[in-house]
């Protein structure tokens, strides 16, 4: 946590230097507006254009930046280190930059003579129609927001979301990434964050692993010898895992089959100790259940 913050600090003096910088171009803008006669030609009336609009969107990044900077400064003044989440910072960030992005159009109309209120007016009903399909992907950006503005999950932490789980590398307005056990990148909407169930184990004081398996449903199957098993498969293993807090048991019982699962916890966060577990825990059910099978 306290490297969390004192990277969160390093980039916001950096920030900070750019700030200056942007105030003082800002005013070498001001200067030019006021030296540039734009009646005198139609070079000069270009000219005093392109450093209006430079000047307008200047000025419009000062205020968000301004604004973005006290924000980031006063939460991270008020919050303790133990209470700290950079997803905070990451929706002030994100906020900033779509109010980057509405300056820079205005810029561009102001440096096209184009009146931005007769502009809105005049394509209220194409933009009304616009907001009408892209209307889910308006609702997974205000999702995104909520997910950054909130606790729950935060950057870093290691979860999982339908069929998907791994660590969470990013969260955009769109979608979080994750980087699963496979170092794949995979991209979950922020709507399905925020409707299905999410495991969050990094927030867990325990870790569990657990596995579903199916096996045939017979007169010789033994659950208490068949648990008994995997004890004994991974008692050797007790710096990664607890041998017992191993439990088996029968979730759905059928004609033919019998969905089994299992669950044991681990003494390590560790993921490369959690993966060799999980290979050497699944190896042994395909064993078990391949004899069972016999």
């Amino acid at each position: 946590m306290e490297t969390r913050k004192s990277n969160i600090e390093v980039n916001e003096r950096r920030k900070r230097i750019v700030f200056v910088l942007k105030v003082l171009a800002y005013f070498t803008f001001l200067v030019l507006q006021e030296t540039i006669e734009p009646d005198k030609n139609i070079l000069f009336s270009k000219l005093y254009n392109i450093v209006d609009a430079l000047a307008f969107l200047l000025s419009g990044n000062i205020l968000v930046s301004l604004g973005r900077i006290f924000l980031v400064r006063f939460y991270l003044r008020k919050k303790k280190i133990n209470s700290l989440h950079s997803n905070f910072v990451l929706g002030i960030n994100r906020i900033a930059s779509l109010l980057n992005v509405i300056i820079f159009l205005i810029a561009i109309m102001v440096f096209f003579d184009i009146d931005p209120k007769e502009f809105l007016s005049s394509i209220t009903i194409v933009a009304a129609a616009i907001a009408l399909l892209s209307r889910d992907y308006i609702i997974n950006m205000l999702n995104g927001l909520i997910i950054m503005f909130s606790d729950q999950i935060t950057l870093g932490d290691y979860i999982k979301v339908a069929e998907h789980q791994g660590k969470i590398q990013d969260i955009t307005l769109l979608n979080i990434v994750l980087l699963n056990d496979d170092y794949d990148l995979v991209m979950v909407p922020n709507s399905l964050i925020l409707t299905a169930n999410v495991v969050n184990y990094s927030r867990q004081n325990i870790r569990k692993l657990t596995f579903d398996f199916e096996t045939t449903n017979h007169s010789r199957l033994n659950v208490d010898e068949m648990e008994n098993k995997l004890r004994k498969i991974i008692a050797p293993y007790k710096e990664e895992v607890h041998s017992d807090s191993l439990s088996l048991k029968a979730l759905d019982i059928r004609k033919d089959l019998v969905r089994m699962k299992l669950q044991v916890q681990l003494n390590s966060q560790s993921r490369a100790s959690e993966k060799k577990i999980q290979r050497i825990i699944n190896q042994s059910i395909i064993n078990l259940t391949g004899e069972e099978n016999k």
